[in-house]
């Protein structure tokens, strides 16, 4: 069985504030080891029901969080920015599942520190009309291999849109948010042995029967709402893109992998104007 974990961090219990995401923060030293540790907790359930290739990838901002030296040897890691499938760098049709580990809900809903991708620049990603944030996106995209992502780790904000998206996903919920900035917090040593058993649980039983990969067939619209229209106009400079409002886009892609190309490169765009 080979498995495929997407970590981010701001979904990892006892992570709250901004400190503890960037690499200038004074707190960020701690949030890379309680990211690591869940990590490695979702890596032993994976490998006692029976996991024998686990690639982890590191995805948060600049992507260098894991300590690799302190993760499981069992596992391969894809460390480092500039991926072109982003979060989901390394999967391919090979996987038998994915877990999207340390996650967040959306922007703009009261998750613990929700954003869409680069909070700083998109206020809103819509997909077909819908709208989406980072784990529903990533599905997709998993999707498209024929992956299905059978579990997603975050808070209960995010377990809500999770079940929402996909009812059949399991969710562990690892805090529960008070705001944007506090949250109810599962002490870290349970969180662990939460992750290795609901992972141990999904992956023995006949999931592949029960979660189908999350797909979208043929053309996907993309929206992206931006925080102002001087981002919004930066992205103009792409064939195919139009301006349908002074802070938002459309643009119509031929699948979901270009489409999930496309949002990462106009992103790239619009955050040009904060230089």
């Amino acid at each position: 069985m080979k498995i495929y974990i997407s970590a981010d961090i701001e979904g990892i219990s006892g992570v709250v504030k901004g400190s503890q995401t960037t690499e200038t923060g004074h707190d960020y030293e701690r949030a890379r080891r309680l990211m690591t540790e869940e990590v490695n907790a979702v890596i032993r359930g994976a490998k006692a029901a029976g996991a024998c290739d686990i690639l982890v990838n590191d995805s948060h901002g600049p992507m260098t969080n894991i300590i690799i030296e302190d993760l499981d040897e069992d596992a391969r890691l894809i460390s480092g920015n500039k991926k072109l499938y982003g979060m989901m760098e390394g999967l391919d049709e090979s996987f038998d599942a994915a877990m999207l580990i340390g996650y967040h809900a959306r922007h703009n809903t009261p998750g613990v520190l929700s954003h869409t991708y680069y909070g700083i620049v998109i206020s809103e990603v819509k997909i077909n009309g819908k709208v989406f944030g980072e784990s529903e996106l990533n599905s997709l995209l998993a999707g498209y291999f024929g992956v299905p992502v059978v579990m997603v780790s975050g808070d209960n904000v995010l377990s809500e849109q999770v079940n929402a998206f996909n009812e059949k996903i399991e969710t562990v919920v690892v805090k529960k948010a008070h705001s944007r900035y506090t949250a109810e917090c599962v002490q870290p040593k349970k969180v662990h042995k939460m992750l290795e058993e609901a992972t141990k649980k999904v992956l023995s039983s006949n999931y592949k029967d029960i979660i189908e990969p999350c797909k979208i067939e043929g053309p996907v619209e993309l929206e992206m709402t931006f925080l102002n229209s001087g981002m919004a106009e930066a992205t103009l400079f792409i064939p195919g893109v139009e301006l349908i409002e002074a802070n938002k886009i459309r643009y119509k892609a031929k699948d979901i992998v270009e489409a999930y190309k496309m949002r990462a490169g106009l992103t790239t765009l619009a955050a040009s104007t904060l230089k």
